[in-house]
Order: structure tokens, then C-alpha cells, then sequence
């Protein structure tokens, strides 16, 4: 176990200000982390091109990611379900800023 990492929510949307989860994939390129477990999809990243990314380039350094609620292993089962899941949580949270957006005017 080498510790949880975990964002305060500011956005979930952008990886870039998400400290916690960029020392996360730091960690684990160093080597010190050979498996991410996530609660779900939208908990590592809300948005499809960042889910892909950062699932594959863990992939290819042999880290499985364990997203919990769907079920899914990134080392052991497909691509085609993560990038819908992922497309999904990525609309969600699109819909929630839009109708947050609409009740602030």
C-alpha cells in the first residue's frame, strides 16, 4: 500500500491542478506502485481523453488500474468499455457545469 491519493474538489476535470493525482502517476512511473485502485472511472479522471491516457500509459509500464465500482482492470479487459464508461462521466459532468452555470445568472 503505498498511500492514498486524493484531491480536495476544486475540479475533477483537470488533471493538470490535481496535485494528488499528478504525484500519483509520478510514483508510479518511478516505480513504486504496481497497481492504481479507483473507486470509479469518474474518481480518476471526468474526462475521456485523460481516463485513455493516463490508463495506457500505465498499461504499458505493466500497472493495472482497478476502477471498483465498474469492475474493470486495465491490464486485463478491454479498452471499448472504459471509453464508454468514461465518455458517460465525462457528459455527466459536463450537464452538472452547464446546469450550475444556469443557476449562478
Amino acid at each position: 500500500m503505498a498511500g492514498v491519493y486524493a484531491d480536495k474538489a476544486i475540479t475533477g476535470t483537470k488533471v493538470d491542478k490535481r496535485e494528488n493525482f499528478q504525484r500519483l502517476i509520478e510514483d508510479c512511473l518511478d516505480g513504486k506502485i504496481d497497481m492504481v485502485i479507483a473507486k470509479s472511472i469518474p474518481r480518476f479522471a471526468r474526462n475521456t481523453l485523460d481516463t485513455l491516457k493516463y490508463v495506457r500509459m500505465l498499461k504499458e509500464r505493466n500497472i493495472d488500474v482497478y476502477f471498483e465500482v465498474e469492475k474493470i482492470h486495465s491490464l486485463k479487459d478491454g479498452e471499448f468499455l472504459l471509453t464508454i464508461l468514461s465518455s458517460v462521466a465525462q457528459q455527466e459532468v459536463e450537464n452538472t457545469s452547464a446546469y450550475v452555470r444556469k443557476g449562478i445568472y
